[in-house]
């Protein structure tokens, strides 16, 4: 067409990106001879394109004038006229394009489409002059990639990036293992990068024009080396710092039930902190320091007050500073001390920098956060079994006594003054250590007790806790000593009800053994939780009730074990405390001593259970799935990992979210560690949580043994029918990858004629619905003694696959051979995920017509829906949501499947969701 400009349009990266990213789409449009139109080179401000960009630049003729009016995939209206295409972005202002150039291409079935050069893109873009940067400040991977793509004109200085990064690789395959080292290496990497943007001469110019401008490309180098680099130099980061990071860690779990109060928070501040939380345990989901710095910068932003007026009145830091440890402390990230040290050691293009960077001071303030935690100023004594309050306690201090702790505070008080031994004043006394005096109250009241009942063995049992936690009517029973004998039928009254008011009353102003509070609590649960050795053996001896349980089902075993009291837990196991009691949240002892890092509780509870010939549940899973060995592996608790795998804990456990041990190591000495026990069978066998209960006990740890005592979803349990049985998935699997289905169904012993005409069209599966003959039920029923279920190791079935590359001919004929439609994979997506993130339409009416769940979620928490909203396949959504799916259900960022297509910008998407949420 127009003379006046020309290029190589099969270079263009818009056109290129097109073909080979979005195969799917590009070939759709050539079927149906739609028109496809190419901003020239230099006119887009971006190199990355999602597929809203490419559907905005696919013209689709009309039916009544193909040749002038067509209509985009994002449902805009364009004309077509004198070389000139017109949108209709406003009805006031639309947007104009000159068409440069047309080219016809042909592909190699001869079928023929149309491409045109376009002057400028067909959406609305702010122009950006050659002079300027897109940003004045970077705040993602995505601005640093568009600077270095835009400034440069072109995509040259980022594969020279890339390239310095994979040759750095191959020359260190393994990076060191040491700060120093690591960082000498890593900062010559970027100095290299930083030569080679510089060369550019664009940028070059621009760096000399502008301090801000060089600053930028500084950064964005960084960013984009930190972005490719990143797998490659964490895991040496963490394992550096796993020390660290472990002994971190015990400080915070232990810490884990602190509340903003115990940190002289403000009040005001309460409502702010929920959202920093959020904001802040983001912070590990970044690869690069400048969004990990941006993280903390957010976080604490949210912090801020409004003032009425709606403007941002910035704290002191002695307001945000308590917050931020609060955050530190709940975020439940088990790396923080990695993570501080990537964000200070490789920030090196702000080394130098004499202003007032933001940036250092927002790792100082971290740094300074974690260095109070780790000094344990906040953790109490170091030695909990030897600290014995500094107490003159009295009568008097203790009517007076203020709350100092969220501990202290989950102990119930009484209203009650008319006598001092209140089963809170015995709790004092057990926190205080004075063994003598509680000996002397408790047993004086229980003789007291025994001696009022003496005559009748009936009004014995009234006394008893349970009745107490069940029949206390406060309205009947509340008052002093007068007011409850006025109470009584007559003052010598004997009669149950009678007895059972002065039982309870002695109860409440005259605690016993087994007395118990508002939460549950026994003498013994408190002595456990403050770690009296002594108290506990005196409160045994005393016939106190070693399994009591309180309102979360928590024993004193499980007290002793979560604070790390190893003499009080080793009396209690002496004196036959249940050793795998769990509690409300499934959790054992050694669950809790694992989870807090008290490898002295570990020890004791393993070993105990050893010499005593007791069976310790090594592998049990918790309500999440999780095994002991789970939480060491995500702690980084390197010695007590070893312990468990030491006495047969089982690294291939899957938990709830098909999460095992190996996937939480975030570092390479706890990846050793689990590798130590079965260095390859991890690689391929993955147990599910079924399968814990042949792993409960610390038998034979030979791995043959083991094999054969699990079920693993193979019919032989000979190994090496199960190596025999991957091998076999894994032909399978690649033949479907190429489309090969034939094949596929041979390896699966499938004759592909029964369900295949001459046609190739898939045969009807009966002659009609209730039809029984022999060749209708041979169609119906598998044909196959292979189990179309088995998985590989990444737990993807055939039907997966063929979900995932749109072999709807070939879900069909697994589903008649009983397929599970709704088998999930390692990352919990089922064959429907798939079919929605590849926009394989008619795979997902196959799956959706023979039950596949439509509201299934993923271990991130995406629905089919969420995954077609995030590609922006508006096939794929269109289907999905004919199907009737929940719209309102949250992922795991707490997003709708229409949040995420408005973050997206997928404008049919957000139409098709709003149409029909207005509709229902």
């Amino acid at each position: 067409m127009d003379g006046a400009y020309d290029e190589i349009i099969s270079d263009n990266p818009f056109f290129v990106e097109l073909k080979n990213e979005y195969t799917n789409l590009f070939q759709h449009c050539i079927s149906q001879s739609w028109v496809v139109c190419v901003p020239r080179i230099g006119s887009l401000t971006t190199r990355v394109f999602t597929v809203e960009d490419f559907c905005a630049h696919i013209l689709v003729p009309s039916d009544e004038l193909p040749e002038t009016n067509y209509s985009t995939l994002t449902e805009k209206q364009v004309t077509v006229s004198n070389k000139v295409i017109i949108l209709e972005v406003t009805k006031e202002l639309p947007l104009q394009s000159h068409i440069l150039f047309e080219e016809t291409f042909y592909t190699e079935d001869f079928l023929k489409y149309k491409v045109w050069c376009i002057e400028s893109p067909l959406e609305p873009t702010r122009n950006v002059g050659d002079n300027t940067i897109t940003k004045e400040y970077l705040t993602s991977i995505n601005d640093c990639i568009d600077l270095l793509w835009t400034q440069a004109a072109g995509r040259q200085v980022l594969d020279q990036i890339e390239q310095s990064v994979q040759v750095f690789l191959k020359k260190q395959p393994s990076l060191p293992i040491a700060i120093g080292p690591l960082k000498d290496a890593v900062s010559e990497l970027y100095t290299q990068c930083l030569q080679y943007a510089l060369q550019n001469r664009r940028l070059r110019e621009k760096s000399k024009a502008c301090k801000q401008i060089l600053e930028n490309i500084k950064i964005a180098v960084e960013c984009y080396m930190q972005q490719i680099l990143f797998d490659a130099l964490f895991k040496p980061i963490c394992t550096c710092c796993s020390y660290e990071d472990s002994h971190l860690n015990k400080k915070i779990r232990n810490m884990c039930d602190i509340q903003l109060r115990d940190l002289d928070i403000k009040k005001e501040l309460y409502h702010a902190v929920p959202k920093a939380k959020q904001i802040l345990s983001k912070i590990d989901s970044y690869n690069t320091v400048l969004e990990k710095v941006l993280c903390l910068k957010q976080a604490l932003n949210a912090i801020n007050k409004k003032d009425s007026s709606n403007n941002v009145v910035l704290l002191t830091a002695d307001d945000l500073l308590p917050v931020f440890v609060f955050l530190v402390i709940k975020s439940g990230l088990p790396n923080w001390y990695s993570q501080l040290t990537y964000m200070k050691e490789f920030r090196f293009s702000g080394v130098g920098r004499s202003d007032g960077d933001e940036s250092a001071f927002l790792i100082t303030t971290l740094e300074a956060v974690i260095e109070h935690i780790q000094s344990g100023a906040l953790a109490g004594p170091p030695d909990p079994e030897s600290y014995y309050y500094e107490s003159n306690l009295t009568e008097e201090n203790l009517n007076n006594r203020q709350r100092k702790n969220s501990l202290t505070e989950s102990i119930s008080t009484s209203d009650t003054n008319s006598r001092d031994e209140t089963l809170e004043y015995i709790f004092e006394l057990v926190k205080a250590n004075h063994t003598e005096q509680i000996q002397t109250i408790l047993l004086r009241n229980q003789r007291h007790l025994e001696s009022i009942h003496a005559n009748d063995n009936n009004m014995l049992k009234i006394t008893l806790e349970s009745d107490l936690l069940n029949d206390y009517d406060e309205d009947d029973d509340s008052g002093s000593d007068t007011e409850i004998y006025q109470k009584l039928c007559h003052p010598l009254c004997n009669c149950k009800k009678c007895c059972s008011k002065i039982s309870k009353n002695l109860l409440r102003t005259s605690p016993t053994v087994n007395s118990r509070d508002s939460h549950g609590l026994t003498p013994l649960h408190v002595a456990c939780i403050h770690g009296k050795a002594a108290i506990v053996e005196i409160l045994i001896e005393m016939r106190a009730e070693i399994d009591a349980t309180d309102l979360n089902e928590c024993t004193a075993l499980h007290y002793a074990a979560s604070r790390g009291h190893q003499n009080a837990l080793l009396l209690l196991l002496h004196s036959g405390a249940h050793i795998n009691q769990a509690n409300i949240d499934k959790n054992t002892p050694l669950h809790l001593a694992v989870n807090n890092g008290h490898l002295n509780c570990v020890k004791a509870l393993i070993y105990f259970a050893e010499h005593s010939r007791k069976m310790i549940m090594i592998n049990s899973a918790n309500e999440s799935g999780n095994t002991p060995l789970h939480l060491a592996s995500k702690w980084g608790y390197e010695g007590i990992a070893r312990l468990l795998i030491e006495n047969g804990a089982e690294p291939s456990l899957q938990n709830r979210y098909n999460k095992t041990a190996f996937d939480y190591a975030h570092n390479l000495k706890i990846l050793q560690v689990l590798k130590s026990v079965t260095p390859n069978l991890y690689e391929y066998i993955h147990i599910t949580t079924s399968d814990v209960k042949v792993l409960n006990y610390r038998n034979d740890k030979n791995l043959t043994f083991k094999l054969q005592k699990m079920t693993l979803r193979y019919q032989d349990n000979n190994p090496s029918k199960a190596v025999e049985n991957l091998k076999l998935i894994d032909r399978i699997l690649k033949a479907i990858s190429y489309g090969d289905v034939k094949l596929a169904c041979f390896y699966m012993n499938i004759n592909y004629a029964d369900y295949v005409d001459d046609s190739n069209q898939l045969k009807d599966s009966s002659c009609h619905p209730l039809c029984e003959c022999k060749m209708c039920k041979k169609k119906t029923e598998s044909c196959t003694e292979f189990d179309v279920n088995f998985s590989d190791s990444n737990g993807f079935t055939a039907l997966h696959y063929a979900s995932r590359y749109g072999l709807d001919e070939l879900c069909n004929i697994l589903i008649l051979n009983k397929a599970n439609v709704n088998c999930s994979n390692k990352k919990g997506q089922t064959p429907l995920h798939l079919a929605a993130l590849n926009n394989k339409t008619g795979v997902i009416r196959v799956l959706l017509d023979n039950g596949a769940n439509i509201n299934a979620v993923d271990i991130t928490g995406n629905t089919p829906l969420h995954d077609a909203s995030d590609m922006g396949n508006i096939g794929a959504a269109k289907i999905l949501i004919s199907y009737g799916p929940n719209m309102t259900m949250l992922n795991g960022s707490e997003k709708t499947a229409l949040k995420i297509a408005k973050e997206r910008v997928h404008l049919t998407i957000i139409d098709l969701i709003e149409k029909h949420a207005n509709n229902s």
